[in-house]
């Protein structure tokens, strides 16, 4: 007998499912397109133990009637495709037929389905692939399909889940990419009783962006909306300054149907490339709509990858679409933003600040400031026990400098007797805070601050995933934060330098950046980069008024620091215009 055999059914359902079924988040996926195709308008999704345990999902869709809920299970079978012309000029988010027999022979599946006549509703249930019943039952028009024990007869992909916690920020975010597409249909997500999505149809991608994304959809994300012979691009893309310290932020669909593609990935890099820091990933929401024969879907089983028939045009419109909106967004601002003087007035001031010291050191004029009444820099930085002072450096001497105002509410303007330092107020409060931050994490000794009034916290489904599992890291950078249960957390207690800062912020950005980290390492070893960017994400921010005691303060403690040119990230804290250049440039030399 020859050593060449056909393959079983059941076995080659399995190594199928290897494609398909990656973790719980992949068959959350199938599932909902496949309501999503159903047409309907309201789909619910129940999990447990991060989909391993159970994975519910009911939606009012057009259902089945009981012959065709068993062809469904049945490899290659579809309703989305009739003829080879039709794969040319596919709609719909499901075709293959491989989905539904690919999950039912790893789990133990139960679907209950009625096309809405009263005598076609049915129950099936299966069980590795192999049918163990079928009977009649009773349910209003739609579909409710449950997946348990996902990989219970596959020992070696269960070995390859992550914690639940992961599994279901899995899940939370193919619910959020979905539910953006389709801003029409009411969606919810359940783990076990918390609602985490609870999601009901808008009429616009912007009104679904602020139900689902929170904080991250009210100031820092702007509408896009570009065509171009026969070609769409709509969505919602980050403004100039709102950066991700990973590439996961980046989201993509093609004709509504979510997508990973070098092309696009590319283009909105290329129209961000001015706009980035190094490091700095932008979040962007882009949906695509092109012409079904111009794009080939069928290249994986999991629907993931597509085809562009001129991937050149897709890049350049899409590239050319967003540079366009992200670049128009800072000129509008710049054309909205209101200026407390007049240009002539700015000017004047600028030019008093230099010329001041050109006549003499007793008659500097300060501007008026606006006293914010908090401490924003507060305390020193305390030499460790046997460790010197930092020694006053040449171009540094705290004890000399002047402050004479600000520059565009961001640069503090300085003197001493040979001549301008400008300061970066950012830069500078970001030094300070790192070596503060660094020299008592390393005495676990984090002086906080109890507020007086709780900060709630506003996060997206996935964020209040990842802040439950990591409230113990947060703890150590001296954040409290108490978990109310039912996806509620305040934050009690900050580290005393930032209780005057925006902590909903801060609290946020810090936890992208540890999921990041955690990524690219264990933890622990990777704490200093933590206090980076807790440093960075604390200080005080660009564009911000400070008043003059606020200036000596941030001065006089950048003098305390062991490295005060640099934030850092090695970027300078200062810079200096000499007094022979000033007077050169005045024609006095």
């Amino acid at each position: 007998m020859g050593q060449i055999r056909i393959l079983t059914d059941e076995l080659i359902n399995k190594i199928a499912a290897g494609q398909v079924v990656e973790r719980p988040a992949s068959v959350v996926k199938e599932l909902v397109e496949n309501s999503l195709d159903a047409g309907a308008t309201d789909i619910s999704v129940e999990v447990e133990e991060g989909g391993c345990r159970l994975i519910r999902v009911q939606d009012n869709g057009c259902g089945m009637n009981g012959d065709d809920a068993l062809l469904a299970f049945e490899r290659h079978a579809t309703s989305k495709v009739k003829e080879l012309c039709d794969l040319d000029k596919i709609a719909t988010l499901g075709f293959r037929g491989e989905a539904l027999p690919s999950i039912a022979s790893v789990s133990k599946v139960r679907i209950v389905t009625s096309d809405g006549n009263p005598s076609s509703g049915s129950e099936i249930l299966i069980e590795g692939g192999k049918i163990q019943d079928v009977r009649a039952a009773g349910r209003g028009r739609g579909t409710t399909l449950e997946v348990r024990g996902l990989f219970y007869n596959t020992a070696v992909r269960r070995k390859f889940l992550k914690s639940r916690e992961t599994e279901l920020s899995h899940i939370t975010g193919i619910m959020t990419e979905t539910a953006l597409a389709h801003p029409g249909v009411y969606f919810t997500l359940k783990h076990h009783d918390r609602t985490l999505i609870k999601s009901p149809g808008v009429s616009s991608i912007l009104e679904r962006s602020v139900q689902l994304l929170g904080k991250d959809a009210r100031g820092n994300l702007m509408e896009l909306e570009e065509g171009r012979e026969g070609l769409r691009l709509f969505g919602l893309i980050s403004i100039p300054g709102f950066t991700k310290p990973s590439g996961t932020g980046l989201s993509f669909f093609v004709n509504r149907r979510p997508v990973s593609d070098r092309t696009l990935r590319h283009a909105v890099y290329a129209a961000y490339e001015t706009l980035l820091m190094k490091g700095r990933h932008p979040l962007v929401y882009l949906f695509l709509d092109v012409d079904p024969a111009l794009v080939d879907v069928n290249v994986h089983p999991a629907k993931r990858e597509v085809r562009f028939t001129d991937p050149k045009r897709i890049h350049d419109f899409t590239r050319d679409s967003v540079r366009k909106t992200a670049q128009g967004y800072g000129r509008a601002q710049e054309d909205e933003r209101p200026s407390p003087w007049p240009a002539s007035e700015r000017v004047e001031r600028v030019k008093e600040a230099v010329e001041s010291y050109l006549r003499t050191a007793g008659e500097h004029r300060f501007h008026e400031e606006r006293t914010t009444g908090r401490p924003a820099f507060t305390g020193r930085i305390q030499p460790e026990p046997g460790k010197p002072a930092p020694a006053v450096r040449a171009l540094f001497d705290k004890e000399r400098l002047v402050p004479l105002g600000q520059i565009a509410d961001s640069f503090i303007i300085t003197q001493d007797r040979d001549g301008l330092i400008l300061i970066d107020q950012h830069a500078a409060h970001e030094r300070i805070l790192y070596e503060k931050f660094k020299q008592v994490y390393r005495l676990s000794k984090i002086p906080v601050q109890q507020l007086l009034i709780p900060v709630n916290l506003e996060l997206s489904g996935k964020e209040r995933i990842l802040l439950a599992e990591h409230l113990k890291t947060l703890r150590r950078l001296g954040i409290e934060v108490e978990d109310f249960g039912r996806g509620t957390f305040s934050v009690k207690g900050v580290p005393m330098w930032v209780a005057d800062m925006d902590i909903q912020e801060i609290v946020r950005s810090l936890l992208e950046e540890i999921v990041a980290l955690e990524q690219g390492g264990e933890l622990d070893r990777r704490m200093e980069d933590i206090i980076h960017v807790f440093s960075c994400r604390a200080a005080v921010k660009a564009n911000r008024r400070l008043s003059r005691e606020e200036m000596e303060a941030l001065i006089r403690d950048l003098g305390e620091t062991d490295s005060p040119h640099t934030c850092e990230h090695g970027r300078p804290t200062m810079i200096r215009i000499d007094l022979y250049e000033i007077e050169k440039r005045f024609q006095r030399k």
